[in-house]
């Protein structure tokens, strides 16, 4: 049964998208060794988006509508803004560009759409990343270094293409559990 953007969401509908936080959250963790080894502000999620697409694209696939991503990307915004407002300013702007995609495809019910939705979200995080670096904290490492890279647009514009490739991959990886889950009937997804 199709999901329209009128239904109301549920109780279980929270509870999943909390266990995507969860596990967007921990992926953050597990990949912050290997983000840290990046030189660039920004194209450190390079790291995160194979991994973090997984819990987006199964998040998006079981809620199927519009505000998926802002459920799910938007919680980890609030918790994470507790450690730095930067972090929650590059998933605020990355919800919304991911948001936008579903919102133009009526929904996350299609794969296609899923994965527009994650190039969209990793490239902003790439994207914002770099902004708020040459932006907000000039005078810092990471600033400085933001600013020195973005006069460099060769190394700027294939950074946000390979942060959404990565989140392409985790995409792929995701509809790959999407399948199984469906064959398995624990998870009632459109494809």
């Amino acid at each position: 049964m199709e999901k329209s953007m009128a239904q109301r969401w549920q109780l279980k509908d929270y509870v999943f998208a909390a266990l995507m936080t969860v596990g967007l959250a921990v992926t953050a963790k597990v990949t912050q060794p290997f983000a840290s080894a990046i030189p660039l502000p920004g194209a450190t999620t390079i790291a995160w988006a194979p991994f973090a697409a997984i819990f987006l694209t199964l998040g998006m696939a079981r809620l199927r509508r519009s505000g998926a991503v802002a459920l799910m990307a938007g919680v980890l915004a609030l918790i994470l803004g507790i450690i730095s407002w930067t972090i929650s300013a590059f998933l605020v702007a990355a919800l919304l560009a991911a948001e936008l995609v579903g919102l133009v495809s009526g929904g996350f019910a299609g794969r296609t759409t899923r994965l527009l939705a994650n190039m969209a979200f990793f490239a902003a995080t790439c994207l914002t990343g770099w902004f708020i670096g040459v932006t907000f904290l000039r005078g810092t490492p990471v600033g400085d270094l933001a600013a020195q890279w973005l006069t460099q647009p060769w190394v700027l514009v294939p950074a946000a293409v390979v942060s959404a490739l990565a989140g392409a991959v985790g995409w792929w990886l995701g509809e790959q559990i999407v399948f199984q889950l469906q064959r398995a009937g624990k998870l009632d997804v459109a494809r």
